[in-house]
């Protein structure tokens, strides 16, 4: 009994010594260096801590500040070409506002460069990163390249918070033109008679028909440069341009209407990805007609039984022939929807009716139809000269490369 006794108190002697020194250490550390840097550590992050809920409060009321807008650099683009989309934010408080994220969904079609985005269904986000300091405005420039056909409209961005989302009203638009494809000449007519006189413009001129030399001109090509009688012009003479182009015979009618029928016959047998194939190429061949056209100086015009936007079931362009007319058929162009509308004979019919004459018209078209051959025909008696193009399945596998 006695020996328990003993080992007891020396156990608990033991056990105090351990305290003792336990503590000793404890009092050793809060007395060192390191406790100190560790309270102050603490002390700081604590501090932080505060200041950043306290900023992120503030930053929540004063996210209102902020003004966000974004503009493409060309009002319209043909399919595969680059635009640069521009972010533009301003700061209009005092509060400086950091880590501002704008995030924006795209459409698919658009690829961004700089993040080499590919082929997706889905909408791609792009998300931009701004430190906005006190009445500060920041514009950042994105090149997007699109590759497909259309009207495109952006509407809001965003900007989340720790309260949710806030929304930015930044509208944008981009018309999209159709890829400019020319046609092989086997397939166009390159000039004809009109009576007695001879074409004073024809679309695809003719390298054997030389009439003369003259001055350069905008809108002629490298292929028309006279390089020998350009080097015999004195550089002090009298010419408006050191330049010298090859003059061609031209022809009489300066006139160009172009049609487009998007009606598939009943019993044809067509799925979807190959008509609308077939009709984006038919849109290619007519941009690139019409763009030549009117930089050769003809009056051109535009009419197609698609659907549209708004609902309409037609397209119509009386012939004109400046700039900015074909600027608006070329954004129709990019705002119609690849669907059969009303009634291609009905359009025909209207010209018929008006006694259009003395113009070269080029139809495509799937189908042609006994009936749209015979306003051809009455077309044609009128004085016109007709060209009928047929969308084949050779169109999608024919070469060329867009202008």
């Amino acid at each position: 009994m006695k020996n328990f006794q003993i080992r007891t108190l020396e156990a608990e002697e033991s056990f105090s010594d351990q305290m003792a020194a336990v503590m000793e250490k404890i009092f050793d550390f809060i007395a060192s260096d390191v406790f100190r840097g560790i309270l102050i550590f603490l002390g700081v992050a604590l501090f932080l801590f505060i200041l950043v809920r306290i900023y992120m409060r503030l930053r929540t009321s004063h996210l209102g500040n902020i003004e966000y807008e974004r503009t493409f650099s060309r009002d319209g683009i043909y399919e595969g070409e680059t635009v640069e989309m521009i972010e533009t934010i301003r700061n209009r408080g005092f509060f400086p506002l950091l880590f501002v994220d704008v995030e924006s969904y795209l459409y698919p079609c658009f690829e961004i460069e700089e993040y080499g985005t590919g082929k997706t269904t889905t909408m791609p986000v792009l998300i931009s990163r701004f430190q906005l300091l006190p009445y500060v405005q920041i514009r950042r420039r994105h090149r997007l390249r699109c590759t497909a056909r259309g009207y495109y409209q952006l509407q809001t961005a965003s900007i989340y918070d720790r309260g949710g989302a806030v929304p930015l009203q930044s509208p944008a638009e981009l018309y999209v033109y159709p890829k400019v494809i020319p046609m092989s000449l086997s397939r166009l007519a390159v000039g004809r008679l009109q009576g007695e006189y001879t074409s004073m413009r024809p679309l695809y001129s003719d390298p054997f028909s030389l009439s003369g030399i003259r001055d350069y001109r905008f809108g002629d090509t490298v292929s028309q440069i006279n390089f020998k009688a350009s080097a015999r012009v004195p550089i002090s003479g009298s010419s408006a341009s050191p330049l010298k182009v090859n003059n061609r015979d031209f022809c009489a009618s300066r006139r160009l209407m172009v049609y487009m029928d998007f009606h598939l016959p009943i019993g044809t047998v067509m799925n979807h990805e190959e008509y609308t194939a077939r009709a984006e190429r038919g849109l290619s061949y007519s941009s690139a007609l019409i763009r030549d056209a009117v930089y050769a100086g003809y009056a051109v015009g535009f009419a197609a039984n698609c659907k549209l936007l708004d609902g309409s079931l037609s397209l119509r362009f009386p012939k004109d022939s400046s700039e900015a007319h074909m600027m608006e058929i070329m954004r129709a162009m990019a705002a119609l929807l690849p669907q059969d509308g009303a009634s291609f004979n009905s359009l025909l019919e209207y010209d018929i009716t008006e006694g259009m004459s003395d113009t070269e018209i080029v139809i495509f078209c799937y189908v042609m139809s006994e009936d749209t051959l015979t306003r051809v025909a009455a077309l044609e008696q009128m004085g016109n000269s007709v060209k009928v193009v047929l969308l084949t399945a050779e169109d999608l596998y024919e070469g060329g490369d867009a202008v």
